[in-house]
């Protein structure tokens, strides 16, 4: 039997080919895959729907590497006036390298 690796290129193929080298047979299949946008146009008008957001809901860690790429390649920040929340603990310490601000994260209650 195999393992199937449901996971976004390039971190899938990746971990795939780790559990190969360890010995588990596993195969990578992406529903989808991150890249960069090249359109500038739609790019630049979202830039001002999330500075003008209050509250702002954060899935991944791709998607704040891609945010902070274009931020940082048009020389601009995070907005700081808006409140974050991060789905998962992983995506909340990724998050927190770029904002360096308290936000909100779920927490399982034991």
């Amino acid at each position: 039997m195999k393992i199937l690796v449901i996971r976004p290129s390039p971190t899938g193929e990746e971990l795939a080919n780790d559990l190969n080298n360890i010995g588990i047979p596993s195969w990578h299949f992406s529903l989808f895959d991150f890249y960069p946008s090249s359109s500038s146009i739609s790019l630049s008008k979202k830039i001002n729907i999330l500075y003008q957001s209050k509250i702002i809901l954060i899935f991944s860690k791709k998607s704040v590497y891609y945010t902070n790429l274009y931020l940082k390649k048009n020389n601009l920040k995070w907005p700081f006036h808006a409140r974050y929340y991060a789905i998962g603990k992983s995506t909340a310490f990724f998050l927190y390298n770029y904002i360096k601000k308290n936000f909100f994260s779920y927490k399982k209650r034991k």
